[in-house]
């Protein structure tokens, strides 16, 4: 039985990916386990993994309330993204639970180092795009996040990187997304396969709509990230403020934790909605723009207004969306008039459906977690990298 380690850390749409592969793997036999941060016990276990905790590192929690606001990135980046004791938690870890092959999130930068040493099969695992996800090394995040990388590599030994991406170069990477939203997929190297969207599966959900069966106005779906690291209060307020006196029908996904204001009279809210339930049915999503969103709505030719929050791949996810076509790009702070307007256009242009549906379409040709599953067994088979 092949045994599967994956190393990963609560980043929010980072997980589900990882679980939708752990979910092939398993189902072909295969032992699987997680290694991280006590924060997702509760999700992971729940998904019938076990999960190990980083001993050293594994109890810090990015969403901690006593952790200030204005302190949260450098956290992250010094108990995360460039962690130096992942380099001796990852070893002591394999020691008690050795794998045959570790799968590593592409942000850990100190896990990946310890890849670099380690005889085991690495694979590396992109929850989006890379090209959205990587900062360039001249930008204040990218810098900050390098010079921590660097410094403890020169703890390891390991020589410096210029970019973060040197981090796993030669290393089987599958990055699960599509080409068209990822700039660096022309330029991938051969050992990056790109496996388009994966998403855990789930046991069969429902939802009871409120609205009669022969109610037509189109179904405009909101919903914004689900974790802790924003408040998504304003951006609900503003997008029912905007859809209220429309002809529409609004369901908001309230996610965590569940919104309690005022609804308006066309709208109905439900603390976690399937996608795949009501996404056949949508006209329109303003959301967020995480990965998982977008690429859940262009897979049932939904188009999108997005309020992105101002980091991770959101802005430029939004933006892509506008350059193809299949939504409008917000600032996430935009008011409810400029909400309504974005609303109202999108759904009086066919042309936005027609993108969405048209990226869907790529999406449904892409292997995705059968795909990734079977690269991960070839890595297991070859017993070594593929550089």
């Amino acid at each position: 039985m092949t045994r599967f380690t994956f190393v990963t850390w609560d980043g929010g749409g980072n997980l589900p990916p990882a679980i939708g592969i752990a979910q092939e793997l398993a189902a072909r036999g295969c032992s699987v386990r997680f290694l991280g941060y006590e924060t997702q016990r509760a999700a992971i276990e729940a998904r019938g993994f076990d999960l190990a905790v980083l001993r050293r590192s594994g109890g810090f929690d990015p969403f901690a309330a006593t952790l200030p606001p204005e302190q949260r990135l450098a956290a992250v980046i010094r108990n995360v993204w460039a962690c130096p004791e992942h380099l001796q938690d990852i070893r002591d870890a394999l020691v008690e639970h050795p794998a045959d092959v570790l799968i590593v999130d592409f942000s850990m930068n100190g896990a990946l180092a310890f890849a670099s040493q380690t005889r085991i099969p690495v694979a590396v695992l992109a929850h989006s795009g890379i090209g959205a996800l990587v900062p360039p090394p001249e930008s204040p995040m990218g810098a900050a996040r390098l010079t921590a990388s660097n410094e403890l590599r020169a703890t390891a030994g390991l020589p410096r990187i210029d970019r973060l991406n040197q981090g796993w170069d030669g290393l089987l990477t599958l990055v699960t997304t599509i080409p068209e939203l990822d700039p660096a997929a022309a330029a991938a190297a051969e050992t990056v396969r790109y496996v388009g969207p994966i998403r855990e599966h789930i046991p069969e959900t429902s939802w009871d709509s409120p609205w009669r069966p022969d109610d037509n106005r189109p179904l405009v779906l909101v919903g914004f990230s689900t974790t802790k690291l924003w408040d998504k209060r304003g951006r609900i307020e503003n997008t029912l403020a905007a859809l209220a006196e429309e002809p529409v029908r609004v369901l908001l996904a309230t996610g965590e934790p569940p919104y309690a204001g005022p609804l308006p009279p066309n709208a109905t809210a439900q603390q976690f909605v399937p996608h795949e339930r009501v996404l056949p049915a949508a006209a329109l999503m303003v959301t967020h723009c995480g990965h998982g969103t977008v690429t859940a709505c262009l897979e049932h030719g939904v188009p999108i207004v997005g309020l992105p929050n101002p980091a991770a791949d959101q802005p430029f996810l939004a933006a892509r969306l506008r350059e193809l076509g299949a939504g409008i790009a917000l600032d996430g702070e935009s008011g409810a008039e400029a909400i309504r307007t974005a609303a109202r256009y999108v759904l009086s242009q066919a042309s936005y459906k027609e993108a969405a549906r048209d990226l869907g379409a790529v999406i449904r040709t892409m292997p995705g977690a059968i795909g990734a599953a079977t690269e991960l067994e070839h890595l297991a088979l070859a017993g070594s990298r593929l550089s």
